[in-house]
C-alpha cells in the first residue's frame, strides 16, 4: 500500500485503486482515443513564465508531477496515441493495397 505523505492510509488506498484503474483502460475505440488525447494534455497546463519588459519576473514550474496519478494519465494518453497511430497505419495500408498494381510499381 502506497501512502501519500499528505493523506492517511484510506487515501492512500483509493490512489492505488484509481491508478491501478488507469493502468487498466486500454482505448480499444476511436473515438475514446480521441478524447482521451484530447482531454489529457501533453504537457503541464500550470506551468507559466511571467515576462514583464522583456525581463523575467517569475517562473511557476510543472506542478503536474506532484499529481499522484501523474504517470498512469501520461501512460493512458500515450496508449491512445498509439491506438490512434496504429489505425492510421492500418488505414495506409489498405489505401495501399487497393492501388491497381501498375500504379505501384512506378512509385
Amino acid at each position: 500500500m502506497t501512502l501519500s505523505p499528505l493523506r492517511g492510509p484510506r487515501q492512500g488506498v483509493l490512489i492505488d485503486r484509481l491508478r491501478h484503474w488507469l493502468d487498466g483502460i486500454g482505448p480499444r475505440s476511436l473515438p475514446l482515443a480521441r478524447l482521451l488525447v484530447r482531454l489529457i494534455p501533453a504537457r503541464c497546463p500550470f506551468e507559466r513564465t511571467v515576462v514583464i519588459a522583456g525581463h523575467t519576473v517569475l517562473h511557476i514550474p510543472p506542478l503536474c508531477q506532484i499529481n499522484p496519478l501523474f504517470d498512469e494519465l501520461m501512460a493512458l494518453r500515450f496508449r491512445a496515441l498509439c491506438r490512434l497511430e496504429a489505425h492510421q497505419q492500418g488505414q495506409q495500408e489498405r489505401h495501399q493495397d487497393r492501388q491497381p498494381q501498375a500504379r505501384r510499381q512506378h512509385s
